[in-house]
């Protein structure tokens, strides 16, 4: 009889412990409280990756095929992976919201379906000046993106200056991304 209750308790005190670290995990990612430093770059100080994705077309806002992260050259750009089907994609809405009065972001879509995208978008507010398809990942990949959201600041000459893994939060505005663009004259 024990050696049952050993094989029947082994594994669920495995899975408890697999679930509390996934879902401090969760928790640090949502909340924001998550060292952003934790998962570093290759790009910082570096040329951001050539970017020319589909446009999201819009009822009656398409301009152009494709757009590209040198649409933005000679000013700073946020570059924000984002999905429709990401909660916490979310729950940064007003952080970029707040954050499109003061600089440029250019939204890359992450894996999605553009009628989901402009839901998404119609539901949350659209703070972006263009937004690119990337529906298999590559884009993602390329840039090293570990999940969305994800957010990158290059400055005017298309170097990246931060990186932040996960979603932008007053806090994170506040202790990050401001003097990051106030560094930049922004």
């Amino acid at each position: 009889m024990s050696q049952l209750r050993l094989s029947f308790l082994l594994p669920l005190v495995a899975f408890g412990i697999l679930a509390l670290v996934g879902g401090m995990a969760l928790y640090g990612t949502l909340s924001g409280s998550r060292d952003p430093t934790q998962l570093p770059s290759v790009f910082i100080d570096k040329p951001a990756p050539q970017t020319n994705l589909p446009r999201l077309v819009q009822t009656g806002s398409a301009t152009g095929n494709n757009v590209s992260v040198t649409m933005f050259q000679g000013k700073p750009v946020l570059v924000n992976f984002f999905a429709s089907w990401c909660a916490p994609c979310r729950a940064e809405a007003p952080a970029l919201e707040m954050l499109s009065k003061r600089v440029a972001i250019f939204g890359i879509a992450y894996k999605d379906r553009g009628e989901d995208t402009t839901a998404f978008l119609q539901q949350y507010g659209n703070p972006f000046q263009a937004i690119g398809m990337d529906a298999d990942g590559r884009t993602g990949i390329e840039w090293g993106v570990y999940g969305v959201p994800e957010t990158y600041l290059l400055d005017a000459n298309g170097v990246v200056k931060l990186r932040h893994a996960g979603p932008l939060t007053r806090g994170v505005l506040e202790s990050t991304v401001f003097p990051a663009l106030e560094a930049l004259g922004s």
